[in-house]
């Protein structure tokens, strides 16, 4: 049978005529993403970034991150200044579009730009000032004795410290901008400690209650302001304590508190406070705090970017293991078990502090009880350096490990495998005393020990010894080379 040419042509038309005249075919079936941002980097120094991209249609806003860093921002604007970051190390910064109706608009993809900061030029200090606290003005108002210089700001600004009284400890904090030492007011409580402090001057530690509780809190120093509770799990005993340990220049805050475990005990853990709420997501916590975790576990360090913390973790049996957290998951420096010899000696010891880049982490552990050997252990490798007679305390970011011998007494800094007596970075510099002391004291208060040192390694705090009573008690000393 033959088809009609002309009908077939017709029939074709009607149907183009439909498709194409149907306005519902040519409509978004949906919202539709929005374009993905393209990021830059502009000036990159040692600590900081710009990074900018071109507005996207559509778009309400923008949030970024860093790779590895724990938190997501938002800003309006198209451009950042990355701060903190450490010299010589890879970064790299994701950008998303966000959208302002979400009918309409999905958001973008992440886009990313990658950099690297660049290396700090190690300084060549020509002189030192010593910044001493004169036991005999300071016994008027208070008792400290046994106080040292506990840890600095990362660029110096400022320094905190205590006395370790049991019961009713006693703060105090310097200020490089005065280079005055105040004994910090803690108020209707019994005592607080004064662990750590940024560059803004946030001093973060503990507040000891009326019933010798330990809890943690924080003072905006700088403002004038007063020791504020940071948020625990509601959980509070005189035989745990909670703190804040560490605190970051963006507000990161490290410590442990008190929490419930699976079989209901209560023993101390690492945790983290960030926009001052507390943050416990992601770590490890022991089964049971029997036999496997008398105490729980204790915090000293944290590295800037709050992924790598340092403490010691509890074997159950009194006794306690160097330990580091990474991102939550916990690792026993020395051992996943006890080890106890024939005579009964146990080994033991602390994680005490992490390098600013999260790389390294320092301490000690005692093989027989009585000596020590300090430790600087490598997060990525898990390979460690030892040092006989000393611990590890400090770090700067020219690769000097800061340490000290037994009982606090002597110090010493650790570099490119050789160690050096800490009197070696002062030595033939032109030294003055901003400190007038008493002449009784009989010490012109320059530290024999050096617990905490700035970023750029140019101020150093500590202690020093004073004789009193036939007793060698330690008061905190600074040293800044300029």
């Amino acid at each position: 049978m033959k088809r009609n040419p002309f009908i077939a042509i017709m029939v074709s038309a009607a149907l183009l005529m439909s498709v194409s005249c149907d306005p519902e075919e040519n409509q978004p079936t949906g919202p539709v993403a929005l374009e993905t941002p393209v990021p830059k980097a502009g000036t990159v120094t040692e600590t900081t970034a710009e990074i900018a991209w071109e507005a996207v249609a559509g778009a309400q806003s923008y949030s970024y991150y860093i790779v590895d860093m724990p938190d997501t921002l938002s800003t309006d604007g198209t451009e950042i200044l990355v701060e903190g970051l450490t010299p010589a190390r890879d970064y790299t910064v994701m950008v998303r579009a966000e959208s302002s109706d979400e009918s309409q608009y999905l958001d973008s993809e992440w886009g990313s730009v990658s950099f690297t900061t660049s290396e700090s030029v190690k300084p060549e200090p020509e002189s030192y000032t010593v910044y001493a606290l004169d036991p005999m003005v300071v016994m008027e108002d208070a008792t400290l004795g046994t106080a040292y210089v506990r840890n600095l700001s990362p660029a110096g600004n400022y320094a905190v410290g205590f006395d370790d009284q049991l019961g009713d400890p006693t703060s105090f904090v310097w200020d490089r901008s005065t280079g005055e030492y105040t004994i910090l007011d803690h108020g209707d409580y019994m005592g607080c400690k004064a662990y750590d402090v940024n560059d803004e001057g946030l001093i973060v530690g503990s507040v000891i209650t009326s019933a010798y509780e330990e809890l943690p809190a924080y003072m905006d120093y700088s403002n004038g302001g007063t020791w504020t509770l940071l948020p625990t799990n509601g959980i509070s005993s005189a035989a745990y304590p909670s703190f804040a340990v560490a605190v970051t220049n963006d507000g990161m805050i490290g410590g442990q508190v008190i929490t419930e475990l699976s079989d209901g005990t209560e023993r101390c853990v690492p945790c983290l406070w960030k926009n001052f709420q507390l943050d416990q997501s992601g770590f490890e916590l022991p089964e049971n705090g029997d036999d496997a975790c008398m105490y729980g576990s204790y915090v000293y360090g944290m590295s800037d970017d709050g992924r790598v913390i340092s403490g010691w973790q509890d074997w159950g049996i009194g006794t306690r293991s160097p330990a580091v957290w990474v991102d939550g998951k916990l690792t026993r420096i020395y051992g996943e078990e006890p080890v106890i010899d024939e005579d009964g000696t146990v080994y033991e010891g602390i994680a005490w502090a992490v390098s600013s880049d999260g790389s390294k982490v320092t301490g000690y552990f005692s093989p027989d009880g009585m000596s020590i050997v300090g430790f600087i252990y490598d997060v990525a490798t898990g390979e460690k350096t030892e040092i006989p007679s000393y611990g590890g305390v400090a770090f700067d970011n020219f690769g000097k490990v800061f340490m000290t011998g037994v009982m606090g007494m002597g110090g010493i800094y650790w570099e490119n495998g050789a160690t050096f007596d800490v009197t070696e970075l002062w030595a033939g510099l032109d030294g003055t005393f901003a400190t007038d002391m008493t002449p009784d004291v009989g010490t012109d208060g320059i530290p024999s020990v050096i617990y905490s040192v700035s970023d750029d390694g140019l101020v150093l705090g500590g202690s020093f010894s004073y004789i009193a009573f036939g007793t060698a008690l330690q008061y905190p000393s600074i040293i800044v080379m300029e």
